[in-house]
Formats: structure tokens, C-alpha cells, sequence
């Protein structure tokens, strides 16, 4: 086994990427980054069908914030699930940064940029859109706003909002950072497998395109309240959010396998995992 370890180290060049046609291997790194994207995309994607066809949430207010609010199961299930997800965010991008410093120090000012964001501005305010919740979605159309600011659970729909907001125009910034500022460098040092620089340029591109068009579309159905507008910002909110997800992990998924080559965390089988695949190997 140690022969074996010793040969995978061999393959990493001067720049610390492995050489290995096969990428790296499935440390624990890597097994993050391959399970933290689960619960994001079917809290994204699955969840929000199942409260339609239930009934639970209607147009125009289909929002996931929506099918946050429609229910305690809803928002346990969520507070959970994106809880989780994003515990692996800033665990595979606190590796990722690490290395990113290691190795191009001139681009640590923007590597700081984009931890400090992660960790103040991005993963707090996912915690607060999923804390606070609220019973009904507003309307400035057709609602009386001094009515409102005696309303308790305008204060939660506030509050919602606030945090939501800096979310979104945070992971907006990060991916500014992400695939404008520090891919270029990356791929210029060789540093970048072609399959996390594929999923990190276009995600990035499609986050700063996406953004604006959806303040654009939250604003006429704030105004509007239609299911029209309903509609054009479920599929703006959901496809921005996959994005994000998809940035984050697939993004380092080979980054974090090539880590797991040079400098493994753990050994799996000492936990039970691919113990009886080492066992046939001995």
C-alpha cells in the first residue's frame, strides 16, 4: 500500500497537479464535493414541484421562499438541507483557497476577497433567508404598507428579503472573483483541470448574467404581483441557485481529488470505507 501511495505522489508536477491520466482519486475531499450538491438540488429542483402538486403553494407566489414558509416540515427540510450544503461550500472552498494561495500568492488579495465574502456576507445570510420565515409573500399592488408596519410577520418577510438579497448579490461578486479574477490565473499557471475549468468559467458567466435579470423580474412581481412574472421568477431563482451549486462543486470536484492524491485528510479504511476493495488489493 505505501508502494502505492509513494507511486501516486510521484505523478504531482512542480506546480502540485497530478500528472495521472485518472485525475486524482476519491479521498474525502473529493467525497464532499460529491455528496454536498444532493441536498441543494432536490431542496432546488424536487421540493418545490412536490409542494406545487400538492397544492401547498400556488401562483404567483411559487418562490422557494415560498415553499419555505408553506409549512414546518417545508422549513425544516430546508433549513436542513441548504444547512448542510453549504457546510460542504466552505469546506471544499477552504481547501480550495488554501491551495489557490500556495500556489499563486500574487492573486492572495482576491483569494482573501473571496473567503471573507463566503464566510461574513454568504454562508450568515443563508442561514438567516432560512430562519426567518414568513406567512405571506408581499404585494406592494394591493397591500396598505402602514397596515404593514404594524404586522409582525412583515418584520420576518423584511428581514427574509434582506438576507436573501445580500445572498444573491454576494454569490454574484464571489463568482465575479471565481471566473473572472482568479481563473484566468489558474489556467494560465496550469493549474486547472479542464473539467473544473468548463464548470467554473460558464457557471460564473451564466451567475453575473442571471443576477441582474433576476432583480429586474423581482421587482415587476413585486409590483405586479401576476403569475406571469410568478413564473419568470421561479425559473430565474432555481436556475441561478443550480448554478451556484454547480460552480461550487464541480467546479474543484477534479481540485479536490488531485488534493486528496497529494496530501490525503484521512484514510478511508480506517473508518470502514473501502476496506474490503483494500483488502482483494493486499
Amino acid at each position: 500500500s505505501s508502494g502505492e501511495s509513494n507511486s501516486g505522489l510521484r505523478k504531482v508536477n512542480m506546480n502540485g497537479y497530478s500528472t495521472d491520466p485518472s485525475g486524482g482519486i476519491m479521498g474525502f475531499r473529493a467525497c464532499v464535493a460529491a455528496v454536498g450538491w444532493i441536498p441543494a438540488t432536490i431542496l432546488n429542483i424536487v421540493l418545490p414541484v412536490v409542494a406545487v402538486w400538492r397544492g401547498d403553494v400556488a401562483l404567483p407566489n411559487v418562490m422557494l421562499s415560498d415553499v419555505m414558509a408553506s409549512g414546518p416540515l417545508y422549513e425544516a427540510v430546508y433549513t436542513w438541507g441548504f444547512s448542510l450544503s453549504m457546510v460542504c461550500v466552505c469546506f471544499v472552498f477552504r481547501e480550495a483557497s488554501t491551495f489557490w494561495r500556495q500556489k499563486l500568492p500574487s492573486m492572495a488579495p482576491d483569494v482573501d476577497r473571496f473567503v471573507f465574502m463566503l464566510y461574513a456576507l454568504c454562508a450568515p445570510c443563508l442561514l438567516g433567508l432560512v430562519a426567518f420565515q414568513y406567512k405571506h409573500d408581499l404585494s406592494l399592488h394591493r397591500e396598505d404598507l402602514w397596515a404593514l408596519i404594524y404586522d409582525f410577520d412583515f418584520l420576518l418577510w423584511a428581514l427574509h428579503v434582506f438576507h436573501t438579497s445580500v445572498f444573491f448579490l454576494t454569490c454574484c461578486a464571489m463568482a465575479y472573483i471565481y471566473g473572472l479574477r482568479l481563473s484566468p490565473a489558474l489556467d494560465a499557471s496550469g493549474l486547472t483541470h479542464p473539467s473544473d475549468r468548463f464548470w467554473r468559467s460558464s457557471g460564473s458567466w451564466c451567475i453575473l448574467m442571471l443576477t441582474p435579470v433576476g432583480v429586474v423580474v423581482r421587482f415587476f412581481h413585486l409590483f405586479s404581483g401576476t403569475a406571469l412574472w410568478g413564473i419568470l421568477l421561479v425559473l430565474v431563482e432555481v436556475a441561478l441557485i443550480q448554478v451556484f451549486v454547480i460552480v461550487a462543486f464541480l467546479g474543484v470536484a477534479r481540485l479536490m481529488m488531485e488534493l486528496d492524491l497529494a496530501e490525503p485528510m484521512m484514510d478511508l479504511t480506517h473508518i470502514g470505507l473501502y476496506g474490503s476493495a483494500r483488502r482483494k488489493a493486499d
